[in-house]
């Protein structure tokens, strides 16, 4: 799904002002599959979905924690730009069947599977296995995303997009094809 009118022009002026405070680099965008997929990135930051939304030129629905949506300014604008909630620290299922839902409509789901922002001096976290279920129940392709750079004033930030991956070998466990997915993001962000 494309954003509306209104909606793209503000993407178009917020990437123009980004641009102004960051050196950003997109490498990769002719990986970017037609149809339904996953979008599995790291994230060390806020910026993190601001990127991909404005990146991507469909519309991206991202899981988003439940306690943004409690901030009264930007749960309508999270909201607008596709962003649903997920309780984290446990198994939402709530979370997990719309996700699925958006990805049987045909749309891009935007995951981050760390589950949080790495704050930490490790390159990437541990993905959570949240991720697999759903790719196992809609056969989604899973586009990696790797995010690179400093997030200050004038920083370089580099946002690498990988080679879509399918997971059509039934043996594999959640935890394995989260591993797959976190390495191949680990070396984009390395690359």
């Amino acid at each position: 799904m494309k954003y509306n009118f209104i909606l793209n022009l503000i993407r178009k002026v917020a990437f123009i002002i980004l641009k102004c405070i960051f050196f950003i680099r997109v490498e990769g965008k002719e990986n970017i599959p037609e149809g339904p997929f996953i979008i599995c990135a790291n994230h060390r930051s806020y910026l993190d979905p601001v990127l991909i939304i404005l990146i991507f030129d469909r519309r991206v629905y991202f899981m988003a924690k439940s306690e943004l949506f409690r901030i009264w300014w930007l749960a309508p604008i999270i909201k607008t730009f596709g962003a649903f909630p997920v309780k984290r620290g446990k198994s939402d299922i709530g979370a997990i069947k719309k996700a699925i839902e958006v990805i049987k409509s045909g749309n891009i789901l935007g995951i981050f599977p760390e589950g949080k922002r790495n704050r930490t001096k490790e390159i990437i976290l541990k993905g959570e296995k949240g991720v697999a279920t759903i790719i196992k129940a809609t056969g989604a392709k899973v586009l990696p995303v790797g995010i690179s750079g400093k997030i200050v004033p004038f920083g370089r930030i580099r946002v690498r997009i990988g080679r879509p991956m399918e997971f059509r070998d039934n043996s594999l466990d959640n935890q394995e094809i989260v591993d797959t997915i976190m390495n191949e993001i680990k070396e984009l962000i390395l690359k």
